[in-house]
């Protein structure tokens, strides 16, 4: 028998039942990027109390266990979920971040730092499938997300443009808000991503991988979006002057060899806000389209 979970989403505080426990999480996430979070993992009547609605836009998702936050605006929001089973109570404290903002030293050249024997072993193995990766690109001051599962791709790039479609059978679809939603396109009219895209396979194409000594300068922590809220990786980090005297700078993930890093001189990079290696389970796309003009994504 399907569970049946009731869905209470307040955009005020107050009228809150006291909570025997409470835990809480922190979300620390950039301008127009996407978390899902599941406050409980065994509830079946669940109260949602949100605060700072402009900051957050928010729905929710499968049978209300868990709701999808899309950040807006720089600010904070917290969302205070309580489990009417046991009035446990979880939280969620978001902070939005503004997009990357250029430094004083915009058009100058970095000095380079010293550099350090590289004694890694540098191979680039990017992921085939089960990816949610999400892509500042600073030329269009946009978000571009990629995501694969199987023979489904889909692609958004942060400015309207939303397509899904299949590699195996050609089918294909993008998204129309104003009208049908999910509508279909003509097969086989897209690209796939293939192996690997940029900038995640940026220093695997752009170096000479023969010396790494020669550009390495040690390692970096970058902070990134996860499947349930961020985490560090210590990248390998590499500055590279190139013949015309322009300087690329490149943080690279030890664990597969890609790019999660790409920097220009002092010109805005373009970074990997969201990698999520381990994505199983779509929550948008024309499967969950119920009818001709219903436009849920």
């Amino acid at each position: 028998m399907k569970r049946t979970t009731l869905l209470l989403i307040m955009l005020c505080l107050g009228g809150m039942a006291w909570a025997q426990e409470s835990t809480e999480q922190e979300f620390k996430i950039n301008m127009g990027d996407t978390i899902v979070w599941k406050p409980f993992e065994n509830c079946d009547m669940i109260g949602y109390n949100i605060s700072g609605p402009k900051v957050i836009s928010f729905k929710p998702i499968k049978f209300g266990d868990r709701i999808q936050i899309v950040a807006l605006q720089p600010g904070e929001s917290r969302i205070v979920a309580t489990c009417n089973d046991d009035n446990t109570t979880a939280i969620a404290a978001i902070t939005v971040k503004k997009l990357y903002e250029a430094p004083p030293m915009a058009g100058k050249k970095p000095e380079k730092p010293a550099t350090q024997t590289f004694s890694g072993h540098y191979s680039f193995n990017p992921p085939a499938t089960n990816f949610f990766v999400t892509i500042y690109n600073p030329e269009s001051n946009s978000r571009e997300t990629y995501v694969k599962i199987g023979d489904i791709e889909a692609f958004n790039d942060g400015q309207g443009l939303d397509r899904y479609w299949n590699i195996k059978n050609g089918e294909n679809w993008y998204y129309r808000p104003e009208a049908q939603g999910w509508t279909d396109d003509v097969k086989w009219e897209f690209e796939p991503f293939g192996t690997s895209f940029f900038p995640l396979n940026a220093f695997a194409n752009e170096v000479d991988h023969s010396n790494l000594s020669n550009y390495y300068v040690g390692n970096e922590k970058l902070t990134v979006g996860g499947s349930v809220k961020p985490f560090d990786i210590e990248c390998w980090k590499f500055f590279v002057t190139q013949a015309d005297g322009n300087v690329v700078q490149y943080w690279v993930d030890p664990s597969n060899g890609c790019t999660l890093k790409r920097q220009v001189n002092y010109d805005a990079p373009r970074e990997v806000t969201v990698y999520d290696l381990k994505y199983t389970r779509l929550y948008f796309g024309p499967t969950f389209k119920k009818g001709l003009h219903d436009t849920t994504r």
